[in-house]
């Protein structure tokens, strides 16, 4: 069976991305691992420094339309954009049998074997941010913030080689060419958004509600994380497969994330002591050097943003929009 696991990044974001590549291929080796730069090296940094993984500029696939993406969307929504545009290039190019998308700020701590097995009976694996309420309206995350960013979250998904995934991946491709952007007014919320609809739209999806996998600061109050020889467990039973740290900012060190209010490191102390190793090992894979870098395609987004509705305002008439030209 041939497996693939890929990640998006920009130069800037390369240290984590090394970071959950390393810890990946620890316990999953069976994979080839794949990361696409939203970028251009420019001969800043050399790329044989992640082998054995294999690096691509997201130019060397030919993304239809990229030009007039990367000049609408900033940097992050320009990353969240490429993620279905990469998988198809991915399945057309390799053929795996499965596809991993996985988030570069994740830690990985065990295998995926329950993933695989899940995907042997369904074509695409999602995960949701929490399944139990939270237990008040007034901290963050609130369940509204979690309805206005999406339902489940698309730093990972799981796919199997099928018809109805390619389906599903050239219907997220059509929505990320212009609606990949944070708008919370719009009901936008960059390509995490359309999850909501997959459920619906397309058979085969599996809601994976495993404790173990996306552990991440939108979880903590059903979630807790435990040490027991010499192995992490969620809620003293499920294995940890996978820790999103998703908003840490390392010059910010004892705020889980700056998305929540919710919970402190002193609410988590096992939590704290593996941000304390993720710190060290993004911090021994460059970390001082890649977030210093600048993105290529980082342009004045808002006011290219208002051109590109402006002109689709002007051309609505038409019955079409800039992204079918």
């Amino acid at each position: 069976m041939k497996k693939i696991v890929y990640t998006v990044c920009s130069a800037n974001h390369l240290a984590h991305c090394k970071t959950m590549a390393n810890s990946f291929v620890q316990y999953n080796p069976g994979y080839e691992l794949y990361i696409f730069l939203i970028d251009q090296v420019n001969s800043r940094f050399n790329l044989n420094s992640f082998s054995p993984y294999k690096i691509l500029e997201i130019s060397e696939i030919n993304v239809p339309d990229f030009d007039l993406m990367a000049a609408q969307y900033s940097v992050i929504e320009l990353n969240c954009a490429m993620k279905p545009f990469v998988a198809q290039w991915l399945f057309a190019q390799y053929q795996p049998d499965l596809l991993l998308y996985i988030d570069s700020d994740t830690l990985v701590f065990s295998s995926f074997e329950e993933v695989e097995k899940s995907l042997l009976e369904n074509d695409l694996v999602i995960t949701p941010h929490f399944t139990h309420p939270y237990p008040d309206n007034h901290l963050l995350p609130r369940e509204r913030d979690i309805l206005r960013s999406g339902l489940y979250n698309a730093g990972f998904i799981g796919m199997r080689n099928s018809a109805n995934t390619n389906h599903f991946l050239s219907w997220w491709a059509g929505h990320m060419k212009s609606e990949c952007y944070y708008n919370f007014a719009e009901g936008m919320g960059v390509d995490q958004i359309w999850i909501n609809l997959v459920p619906l739209l397309f058979k085969g999806v599996q809601i994976n509600s495993d404790p173990g996998l996306n552990v991440a600061y939108w979880n903590l109050h059903e979630r807790k994380i435990s040490i027991r020889d010499g192995s992490y467990w969620v809620n003293n039973e499920y294995p940890l497969v996978f820790l999103h740290i998703s908003g840490y900012q390392f010059n910010e060190p004892l705020n889980i994330s700056r998305h929540q209010n919710r919970y402190s490191f002193s609410d988590h102390l096992v939590l704290q002591n593996l941000f304390a190793l993720y710190i060290d090992k993004v911090k021994e894979n460059g970390f001082d050097f890649y977030s210093s870098l600048s993105c290529a395609y980082a342009t004045p987004k808002k006011k290219s943003r208002g051109i590109m509705k402006t002109l689709n305002q002007l051309i609505k008439p038409l019955g079409i929009k800039i992204s079918d030209l």
